[in-house]
């Protein structure tokens, strides 16, 4: 099908402008017609020419309206051409997210770090209390153990030197005794020298049916027992073999007396040196 109208011709680049043509003979619609009725679209036959022609164009009949929609196609306004991109709103909207993410994560680090510090500092005080506790108890018993130790070193040191104390004291006390024992005796012989009569007399009673007999005594007391010789020969059954001699080894009021079948030291200090081994044997 041949196109109903003929190509415009292009003067774009000559020197030759475009001109509207307001008058000017319309190009024969009969194809167009015919084209219409395959459609089914009803086509008037009149042919106006001239300015008639352009007025009965611009009526609404059926005409106009199917030509229309033939050469001029329903209009579309073409899509706006999308907005370049304002870089620099872009930039400053990542610049905002980038601080903001910083900001995030900076508040995120800072709440760990105090809930890890918190954490830590409630655990290092617990395991810092326990250690404490347990040093203190350590030491604690530590303590206690060496001051039982001392107190134990000390009641033994004490009963030690009492101890000691008891046994000098008790030393003391049976040498004070026995000193004064010894003046009591020497004071009482020296008041009564008769006791060492008495002392030869005891001494003799122990020997009856031993003769010889000897008796030494203290020069001092030589005198009063040869005087009571008779009493001493009394107490012997008479017998005649007694002597009776002094000995300077013999202390005053004691005397020593010797038989055949031994000898009896009847001397004060052996007397005394015995009352003292006694007495320390009961200590």
């Amino acid at each position: 099908m041949q196109p109903p109208f003929p190509p415009l011709e292009d003067h774009r680049g000559t020197d030759h402008p475009i001109r509207a043509v307001s008058d000017a003979t319309l190009p024969d619609l009969t194809p167009l017609s015919a084209c219409l009725k395959k459609s089914g679209t009803n086509l008037t036959q009149a042919k106006p020419t001239g300015s008639s022609q352009l007025e009965a164009a611009g009526r609404p009949n059926g005409l106009a309206k199917g030509a229309a929609k033939y050469l001029f196609p329903e209009y579309k306004p073409a899509p706006k051409p999308e907005e370049a991109p304002d870089l620099e709103a872009i930039r400053a909207e990542a610049e905002a997210l980038r601080l903001q993410a910083i900001q995030d994560a900076e508040h995120i680090r800072e709440q760990a770090r105090r809930e890890g510090y918190q954490r830590g500092y409630e655990q290092g005080y617990a395991d810092g209390e326990q250690y404490a506790r347990q040093q203190s108890d350590e030491a604690l018993q530590r303590t206690v153990e060496t001051l039982r130790t001392q107190v134990e070193q000390v009641v033994q040191s004490l009963q030690a030197q009492y101890a000691t104390y008891l046994q000098n004291a008790e030393a003391q006390m049976l040498e004070l005794v026995l000193e004064v024992a010894r003046k009591v005796v020497r004071e009482e012989l020296k008041l009564q020298p008769e006791h060492a009569l008495a002392i030869v007399r005891d001494v003799l009673r122990r020997v009856q049916g031993f003769v010889p007999i000897r008796i030494r005594v203290n020069p001092l007391d030589l005198e009063l027992i040869r005087q009571n010789r008779a009493a001493l020969l009394y107490i012997v059954d008479g017998v005649e073999g007694i002597e009776i001699v002094e000995d300077r080894r013999v202390d005053p009021g004691g005397c020593i007396i010797e038989t055949a079948q031994g000898v009896y030291d009847a001397r004060i200090k052996t007397q005394l040196g015995e009352l003292e081994r006694v007495m320390r044997e009961a200590a």
